[in-house]
């Protein structure tokens, strides 16, 4: 599977080092932990994340005060960093809850993917290095389908933080009010909308190019609406059926294309951390984004209206229906952690209800549990999610191939695209995928 956009797409090669340097200490950090004890100090361990990191040491203060003695030692590392540090911590016993699952859940390699490696979590499960949390009644609050996700041998080791939604839209509500458009549903009404605003003189879009990564998001989602069956495609690239240079892959490239033609002037020098704020200024009139996003919106201008719609890649509506998800990051107990019992009435703590809804409202991220009051801007994104309450990314699905090259990192080239690259002819660069897939297939 590719890495979550929002952290790890613009470190692909770091982050594939950083995984296998983990990988070869797949099984070091095994140990039989006291399932009872109390040191009187809770370690946890997670990459930082300003909103994340902050609600943490919200339950962490609630669960000191509500454990009298007891200290939790809240530790964080940056980026690809955390994979080092957790790995050191682990097989140094030293951390009672840390991230099980870094994205992406706990699919197994499926039988058509040759030539790579399960992830290192799923290499520690299979270790036994993970405490089991089936039967735990806290784990009953999150939603089905997204423990489905988690679900190792039909038993759960990981507990979920929440989903984010990578294929939508955030729109002024203002300017598309003051323009009469109403949100799109179909590739002809969005570029319907896209004339209007450009009429009107108003950018269509806003990304921040110079970091790379956000300008993947709108790849991600014409692929979850012009291929109705994402593991098909998946399995049908790795067979060899799939042909990156037919209609369908030509369309899709050429679709990304007119978003990057309608992005504000000198987008690929915006860096990702300005855009919010640009956004709610007025400099352009939509913003493809993940739903994490919202939490930065909202600081930049409280008072600003604003939703968020699937970009409907496709010429039929129904195909454009859903927002697609990226599971976030899990939390887990390592076998080895001293503190087991207090770690699972932590966890127990973080998955109540209330302390949950809290965490969520804060964290930006979609919600992994049913029912719960949140706030106006995260309960109207449940308009575009299934009963299961989640629908796989792209990047949660495609296994990417290291031998095919960089063009197919995806597989789909975004990044070689005019003005983030060179290319402006999409029947030319389909083909240069097509043949750099086929030539990293195994023979």
């Amino acid at each position: 599977m590719i890495r979550s956009p929002r952290r790890t797409v613009r470190f692909v090669a770091v982050a594939v080092a950083a995984s296998l340097a983990v990988l070869t200490a797949g099984c070091s950090y095994l140990g039989g932990g006291d399932t009872g004890g109390d040191s009187g100090v809770l370690k946890i361990l997670v990459h930082s994340n300003a909103p994340t990191d902050a609600e943490f040491k919200k339950i962490n203060a609630r669960f000191e005060k509500e454990h009298p003695g007891v200290k939790v030692q809240f530790s964080t590392a940056i980026g690809t960093d955390f994979d080092t540090v957790k790995n050191t911590r682990l097989t140094a016993k030293d951390v009672d809850i840390t991230e099980g699952s870094s994205q992406g859940g706990t699919s197994l390699l499926p039988k058509w993917v040759v030539g790579q490696k399960e992830s290192s979590w799923v290499q520690g499960l299979a270790a036994g290095a993970w405490v089991d949390l089936t039967d735990e009644p806290f784990m009953k609050n999150f939603s089905s389908g997204v423990l489905d996700q988690f679900a190792y041998k039909g038993k759960q080791y990981a507990v979920p933080t929440g989903v984010s939604h990578e294929t939508g839209v955030f729109y002024n509500k203002a300017m598309f009010q003051q323009y009469g458009l109403s949100v799109p549903t179909t590739w002809d009404e969005m570029l319907h909308t896209i004339d209007v605003l450009k009429q009107h003189g108003v950018s269509p879009f806003i990304m921040g190019g110079k970091d790379l990564w956000p300008a993947v998001l709108p790849t991600f989602a014409m692929v979850q609406s012009l291929y109705p069956d994402t593991v098909q495609l998946d399995k049908d690239l790795w067979t060899g059926k799939a042909d990156l240079a037919g209609s369908t892959s030509l369309t899709l490239m050429k679709r990304v294309q007119t978003v990057y033609d309608n992005t504000l002037p000198n987008w690929t020098g915006i860096d990702y951390a300005s855009v919010p704020s640009r956004f709610v200024k007025g400099e352009a009139a939509m913003l493809p984004d993940g739903s994490w996003e919202i939490p930065a919106i909202t600081t930049a201008d409280p008072k600003f209206q604003f939703g968020y719609f699937p970009m409907p890649g496709s010429d039929t509506a129904s195909d454009n229906k859903y927002l697609a998800s990226k599971l976030e990051f899990s939390l887990a107990i390592p076998k080895s952690s001293k503190n087991q019992k207090l770690a699972k009435e932590w966890l127990a703590l973080y998955a109540s209800k209330d302390v949950y809804t809290d965490f969520i409202a804060g964290s930006g991220f979609g919600p992994a549990q049913s029912d719960l009051k949140l706030p106006a801007d995260l309960t109207a994104l449940n308009l575009y999610l299934p009963k299961s309450g989640f629908v796989p990314a792209w990047d949660q699905v495609f296994h990417t191939n290291v031998s095919a090259g960089p063009i197919v990192a995806t597989p789909f080239a975004y990044d070689y695209i005019a003005p983030l690259g060179t290319e402006s002819d999409m029947v030319s660069l389909t083909k240069q995928m097509q043949s750099a897939w086929q030539g990293g297939l195994p023979k």
